[in-house]
């Protein structure tokens, strides 16, 4: 699981630029609780798939997940750009 969040913070790395001008339509607070468990390797993998499919359908809320591995990165002492 470890290699998954690896792979998603090189993601989120590079498509940073991307998604930050972009304006940010909230959603609803159970996908911004999905999305910060998702961020901290607590949302039940089953649900996975769920989230990533909202997040598609969803791009704007892609700058939301970015903020949540972020605090992570702080918090943990890696450095961010």
């Amino acid at each position: 699981m470890a290699d998954g969040f690896e792979i998603l913070v090189g993601f989120l790395d590079r498509a940073e630029a991307e998604v930050e001008g972009r304006a940010l339509e909230a959603p609803p607070e159970a996908v911004k609780l999905k999305l910060r468990d998702f961020a901290r390797g607590a949302l039940p993998e089953p649900e996975h798939a769920r989230l990533l499919g909202e997040l598609n359908q969803n791009r704007h809320w892609i700058p939301l997940l970015v903020d949540e591995v972020k605090a992570l990165r702080k918090r943990s002492g890696v450095k961010t750009r």
